[in-house]
């Protein structure tokens, strides 16, 4: 058995140009659904290559070996001071949001 000739573009266009003016309205729905998940699927690939996250960096603090149980608590006191004191600033600043926007 011996294969088709190749064909060209304009032959394949007006083939298909052929088969669908023979179809019913359920084809074209089908048709217009599959390039519709087409284009949303390369649209994606191409939004995930152009916008890419930057990574994010996590600097991790070390500590000597021979750290006293004292040096420890001292830290871990200003770790919890510095915590408390962020989350007064940030509970401040909601208060000041609500207080401007009560009005509406």
């Amino acid at each position: 058995m011996s294969l088709p000739r190749p064909t060209g573009p304009l032959a394949a266009w007006r083939d298909l140009r052929a088969f669908f003016s023979n179809v019913g309205g359920n084809v074209w729905l089908a048709a217009g659904l599959a390039l519709a998940i087409t284009a949303f699927i390369i649209f994606g690939f191409w939004h995930d290559s152009r916008f890419q996250q930057q990574p994010t960096i996590i600097y991790v603090q070390n500590w000597p070996a021979n750290r006293t149980d004292a040096e420890i608590i001292a830290d871990q006191k200003k770790a919890s001071a510095a915590k408390h004191k962020a989350e007064a600033e940030r509970r401040a600043e909601f208060q000041r949001l609500q207080k401007a926007t009560s009005w509406l």
